[in-house]
């Protein structure tokens, strides 16, 4: 669909004639007609058109996501026609790049990528900038400022495989891991990768007040707790886990 046939629909939607639109827009009636038509594809007016139709630009200028009209306008009360805009996740977050952002409706919102832990192996197993995700999960912004003070590009989503972590964590469950934490800080879920074998997998981890080693429990009791001192066995914390989301059977 073309710049002006986005235009046209909205306007029909809320039952403006083109020369009301032009109105509105501050221009001819023969400017809109020509950009419905398709003889003009880059209006200077575009920002105008935006705010006369009281659509997100983003949308107007490149037709990613969907518009919906939940609020005609009213000529007795002098409101705007309001829309609820759908977006196109993946192809806002393969513009933005790694810091994706986006604000719908007034609030702001984080694109967080989502990888697999069958398929995250190697050094920056979680990293967006060398690890293509399996696809991104949006969230509020606000609500993961309640969760940690790390910028959205530190996160990552990831899902959960096996079930050395049962039952605090099953197969296929999902895991917010904030990957600016790199270091034991307290005890905790941590994602962790030893460097012999590049496996990526989700363990408790506890330090012990005594000798200071770290115990990397399994919460599954067949399997047997380890201990470390992180350094000696090439364990390297890629993250610790601020958050989980299970599907309900």
């Amino acid at each position: 669909m073309t710049l002006g046939a986005r235009v046209r629909q909205c306007r029909l939607a809320i039952s403006w004639s083109q020369a009301e639109l032009a109105y509105k827009v501050g221009v001819k009636q023969q400017s809109i007609n020509q950009l419905e038509s398709g003889k003009v594809s880059r209006p200077r007016y575009i920002v105008e058109l935006a705010e006369s139709l009281n659509v997100p630009m983003y949308w107007l200028r490149h037709g990613k996501g969907q518009v919906h009209l939940t609020r005609p306008n009213s000529c007795r009360t002098n409101t705007s026609p309001a829309w609820a805009f759908e977006p196109d996740i993946e192809t806002i977050a393969g513009q933005a790049g790694e810091k994706a952002y986006f604000e719908l409706n007034g609030q702001s919102f984080a694109l967080i990528p989502v990888y697999d832990a069958r398929a995250s192996a190697g050094a920056g197993a979680l990293n967006t900038e060398t690890s293509q995700p399996l696809h991104h999960n949006v969230f509020r912004q606000d609500w993961l400022r309640g969760l940690t003070s790390s910028t959205p590009d530190n996160l990552a989503v990831m899902r959960v495989a096996g079930d050395s972590m049962w039952d605090t964590l099953q197969d296929g469950d999902f895991i917010l891991v904030d990957r600016a934490i790199r270091q034991f800080n307290r005890d905790g879920l941590y994602v962790i990768r030893y460097q012999h074998h590049d496996e990526v997998m989700v363990k408790r981890l506890i330090r012990q007040p005594i000798s200071k080693l770290l115990i990397i429990k399994s919460d599954n009791p067949n399997y047997l707790p380890q201990t470390s001192n992180l350094q000696d066995n090439g364990l390297n914390i890629e993250g610790r886990v601020i958050w989980l989301s299970r599907g309900i059977p």
